[in-house]
């Protein structure tokens, strides 16, 4: 793990030389849930300097689903039903997405790769997938034109579509708030050291580390790198 040490008099706009792991760099969008590690940042024990800032939507998870007695015909009832919405999501200011990370939009090319599941009940085929709504003011506003969405799309057969846990929300690129995070980082760190003088720098740890993420309230998430520091004579 690399380690830099800050003199109480350096500038925020000096470059600090971070080497990012080889999977950190997320140039699409991610849920936030979905996170790289544990997220405690509001321990009493542990104080983090990051970014807070708004997340780009919200989306809500929904399951397509089928109990129609033959295996072939859930599935087209499903597909049906499937393409009806994806034709409807634009002019419902929506999208359809999909992943248990980094998030793929659903067109009429691409639905069909989706993979069946098996519902709870018996003789039930299902897919998983999320209703995406940007966040244009309050997440109570994405939420409305998400549930208008879902009941304004038509079944097709003994297809159902519904919705399948809570809302949350998602960040696109979080890998570039990371210069902006590390200047509050070395704001704090040279913050912290020069409280005990002139004759002590600030040894900082961690920088390299991925970021995490989490979210921080109903429209907010928290991006912060697990760094470390220590005050030491220079």
């Amino acid at each position: 793990m690399r380690e830099y040490l800050f003199g109480v008099t350096l500038l925020l706009g000096v470059a600090v030389p971070v080497q990012a792991q080889d999977n950190s760099n997320i140039e699409g969008e991610v849920v936030v849930t979905a996170q790289r590690a544990s997220a405690d940042y509001l321990s009493d024990e542990q104080t983090v300097v990051g970014l807070r800032r708004t997340a780009d939507s919200a989306i809500q998870p929904v399951r397509f689903t089928s109990d129609s007695r033959d295996e072939d015909m859930r599935k087209q009832e499903i597909h049906a039903m499937l393409e009806a919405a994806i034709r409807r999501a634009d002019g419902a200011g929506v999208e359809l997405v999909t992943g248990e990370f980094e998030l793929t939009r659903l067109t009429l090319a691409n639905f069909k790769d989706l993979v069946f599941g098996r519902g709870s009940r018996p003789d039930t085929s299902e897919i998983e997938l999320y209703v995406k709504a940007k966040l244009a003011g309050s997440v109570g506003s994405a939420q409305g034109r998400i549930d208008s969405f879902i009941k304004a799309v038509p079944p097709s057969g003994r297809a159902l579509l519904e919705k399948n846990g809570g809302i949350t929300l998602t960040i696109i690129n979080p890998d570039q708030y990371r210069p902006e995070i590390l200047k509050l980082v070395a704001a704090e760190a040279l913050k912290t050291a020069g409280a005990f003088g002139p004759d002590y720098g600030v040894e900082v740890a961690g920088l390299n580390e991925q970021l995490i993420w989490a979210q921080a309230s109903a429209t907010e998430v928290f991006l912060y790198i697990p760094y470390r520091f220590t005050v030491r004579p220079k």
